[in-house]
């Protein structure tokens, strides 16, 4: 478990050479290492000062601008200094080692986050969206991941917890006051609030295949026999040269991959090795490659150059079945799944760029739409969902058991706490903060 009662320094900003870089300290010893390392009395919040940053030698390290956050108003809650130093990796790491001399420590991965969490500036919903903002590929994710971060995704949990209990209010004052028999008009309003929680919940369950994709992004393996133009068709749909493409087959040994964006989602399109029997170790080796990487993908682009191409009817992953060369045989009939490209003429890019979006079932990306972003949270909503499931059964029994029905709330209350990390075990806690760079 990480402690939260020293001083830590790491860079804010990524290791290499730049214009500026970002040193971040954060403790109750900040500030005295600040005036140390600047030989200034004090510093006055959230006022950039310039000043000169001495060694142990008092040589002068750099001159820099340094911003102090008093507790509790600074991103983790306590004293923190931030430090804007030239971008350079030598002279980062000559400041990092005197602070840690003058009496902080390097941070762990995302444990400036981590005593943001514990200090009540964020719960553990929004300590997943600073996670997934920083690693966020396309401005759709950007957006969703900022309402995230915000706050919004919380407020909207913390509605349906406060309804949740505001259900189980009215049973514990059946339970523990009402003497009389439930009143019927309580039974219907009790279903019709539920159905709307489980209706709720519902759309959030459903929301996790797009907040998955958003997040992790989706593989898309081409794969077929040599020289169909596999390769060709990597370059078509990226619009580069990406693969090398010639007449003779095997010329691609190794994987080549190119990720694209597709209705906001990064979509890696991976060219293989042509899948044939082969003597030479070389394209052996590459024709396993491929047959791992179809194993692993999301989808698969099965691409041939044989007019006469049937579809297999259950294929093992979801599959776009493509015949290519479409130019030399534009008259022949085949079947209605396969898709008929021409990647020398440029022709049907339209047509399969649609039938990846209707196979992964790609949906406009709405940036003030909730997603569930990690399986932490599916399985959180998942358990609250079914807890609901359950408690619907009884309140539709004749017999209503208030019991019963009060424990089923209690557990789907519980589920969303774990969603904040109130119920959340310190491993799993200590995992989604490690996922975090060091400087945040």
């Amino acid at each position: 478990m990480m402690s939260s009662s020293d001083t830590i320094v790491a860079a804010a900003t990524p290791f290499g050479y730049s214009g500026v870089a970002i040193i971040r300290i954060s403790g109750p010893q900040s500030f005295k290492i600040g005036q140390k390392l600047t030989k200034k009395p004090s510093f006055k919040p959230r006022l950039a000062t310039l000043s000169s940053l001495y060694d142990l030698n008092d040589n002068v390290i750099d001159t820099s601008l340094l911003t102090a956050f008093k507790s509790p108003s600074s991103y983790t809650g306590e004293n923190t200094l931030e430090i804007s130093c030239h971008g350079n990796p030598a002279l980062i790491a000559i400041l990092i080692s005197t602070i840690c001399s003058l009496g902080a420590r390097p941070a762990d991965a995302g444990e400036f986050t981590f005593r943001a969490f514990i200090n009540g500036k964020i719960d553990l919903i929004q300590a997943e969206g600073v996670a997934s903002l920083i690693h966020a590929k396309s401005l759709e994710n950007i957006r969703i991941q900022q309402n995230v971060v915000s706050g919004d995704f919380s407020s909207r949990i913390a509605l349906i917890r406060n309804k949740i209990i505001n259900l189980l209010s009215t049973l514990e004052y059946e339970m523990d006051i009402s003497e009389e028999d439930i009143d019927p008009s309580l039974h219907k309003d009790l279903f019709d609030k539920h159905s709307d929680l489980l209706e709720e919940l519902s759309l959030l369950a459903n929301s996790f295949a797009m907040g998955g994709l958003l997040n992790s992004g989706i593989r898309v393996v081409i794969t077929g026999p040599p020289n169909v133009g596999k390769s060709s068709l990597l370059n078509f749909i990226s619009g580069t040269s990406r693969a090398i493409v010639s007449k003779a087959p095997g010329t691609t040994r190794d994987l080549v991959d190119v990720e694209l964006l597709i209705s906001g989602v990064p979509i890696k399109f991976i060219d293989t090795a042509g899948i044939r029997k082969s003597k030479n170790t070389v394209e052996e080796e590459g024709v396993r490659r491929a047959l791992l990487e179809k194993k692993r993908a999301d989808l698969v682009l099965s691409v041939s150059d044989n007019p006469s191409l049937k579809p297999k009817k259950n294929p093992d992953k979801p599959t776009l079945y493509i015949v290519n060369k479409s130019d030399l045989h534009a008259k022949t009939k085949t079947s209605k799944p396969v898709i008929h490209i021409s990647c020398k003429k440029k022709q049907g890019l339209k047509t399969l760029i649609s039938a990846i979006k209707k196979t992964l079932k790609l949906v406009p990306i709405h940036s003030d739409s909730v997603y569930l972003s990690t399986p932490r949270q599916n399985r959180a909503i998942l358990s609250c969902k079914n807890s609901l499931s359950r408690a619907s059964v009884l309140i539709k029994s004749k017999n209503l058991e208030l019991e019963l029905l009060s424990f089923e709330l209690r557990e789907a209350i519980d589920a969303l706490d774990s969603l904040f990390g109130k119920t959340t075990p310190n491993d799993i806690i200590n995992n989604i903060f490690s996922t975090l760079c060091v400087g945040k």
